[in-house]
């Protein structure tokens, strides 16, 4: 009987070992690799004036590593709308029509206690922001040196770096590695920025990565 029971167990160890590396490989095919990744969502930013919501598109590259990551992205939200800049000449500040946001940036990832197949992450990094066009309202055609002075100081207040914090989850399945992230970014005290509400900017996005290769080369 002695036996008959160390065969079963045997069998039973030999039956879990394919199994149990099969799910290894699933889980380290995410390990030391690079993807590319599409996505879009909803941007949601205060100004002095009112809370703005806007359509978004970005792109990122991922690389990976064991328990971490490095990603770089970039993204571009959509939107016609209005927010104020610093103008001595007309009581202090000046409203400004502006259009689009543009971002780049860069951030650390570490992975979470995973699933096999389901990632969560945390990073925090730095984004290069850019909005795309602003003029002052109530400019002349021929701008006075008052009218300069003030798209002056409106250029100047397009574009701002701020740190960034996100949480979010990929599900990797093959190459493919569907995404969904949650962003903050800091607004509070940007008086000199066209984004100069009180609070947060807010970024949601859901997207899908692939895995072109291994992010370390293999020596032949």
């Amino acid at each position: 009987m002695r036996t008959f029971s160390r065969l079963g167990r045997a069998l039973s160890l030999a039956a879990l070992l394919p199994a149990a590396a099969a799910a290894q490989q699933a889980t380290a095919a995410t390990d030391n690799s690079w993807y590319w990744g599409v996505g879009g969502g909803r941007i949601s930013f205060p100004t002095t004036i009112h809370r703005v919501d806007a359509p978004m598109i970005s792109a990122d590259w991922l690389i990976t590593r064991q328990r971490w990551a490095l990603q770089v992205y970039g993204s571009q939200a959509y939107f016609n709308d209005t927010s104020t800049a610093p103008d001595p000449n007309v009581s202090g500040v000046r409203k400004v029509a502006m259009t689009d946001l543009r971002r780049f940036g860069f951030q650390g990832i570490v992975f979470l206690p995973n699933w096999s197949w389901f990632r969560p992450y945390a990073g925090a990094g730095y984004s290069f922001n850019f909005i795309s066009k602003a003029r002052p309202v109530g400019v002349a055609a021929i701008p006075t040196p008052l009218d300069s002075a003030a798209m002056a100081r409106t250029n100047d207040a397009r574009a701002r770096t701020k740190a960034t914090v996100t949480g979010g989850f990929m599900v990797t399945w093959r190459d493919f590695a569907p995404y969904a992230q949650y962003t903050i970014m800091p607004t509070r005290g940007s008086g000199t920025w066209l984004i100069n509400g009180d609070g947060f900017t807010s970024f949601w996005e859901l997207g899908l990565r692939y895995r072109f290769g291994s992010s370390i080369e293999k020596l032949r």
